[in-house]
């Protein structure tokens, strides 16, 4: 399993998001995650963040790998406004997406709200 470097993109279009999908992809499979797991990840961040670039019209999103657990994780983080999260958190595709992950966290930050989703390898 190879460490993934930090990343950050932001998000404001349907070619940024290709852009983000291709990321995620290329970090998990460095993280040795199988491809079943690749796959959700990818799916779960990108329609995440497409509803909250359709609310609050771009969102720079943070990948990085966490090593502080025996398992390995990708982390995917953003922050947005509390009141386009909240839209946001309540679609029914979101509420999927979540389910595709092994942990979700919203914590307020200076923006609003900070996101942060995790998958762990293995």
């Amino acid at each position: 399993m190879n460490h993934v470097q930090t990343q950050q993109i932001t998000v404001s279009s349907d070619a940024d998001l290709i852009l983000l999908r291709q990321m995620l992809r290329q970090c998990a499979r460095a993280m040795a995650m199988a491809p079943s797991q690749q796959a959700r990840i990818t799916a779960a961040v990108s329609e995440v963040v497409r509803a909250l670039i359709h609310q609050f019209s771009s969102s720079t999103v943070t990948i990085h790998c966490d090593d502080s657990d025996a398992r390995h994780a990708l982390v995917i983080e953003c922050d947005t406004e509390a009141e386009a999260y909240q839209r946001v958190a309540r679609q029914a595709a979101v509420q999927t997406a979540y389910s595709l992950v092994d942990e979700v966290k919203v914590q307020h930050s200076p923006i609003g709200c900070h996101l942060a989703m995790k998958i762990r390898a293995g």
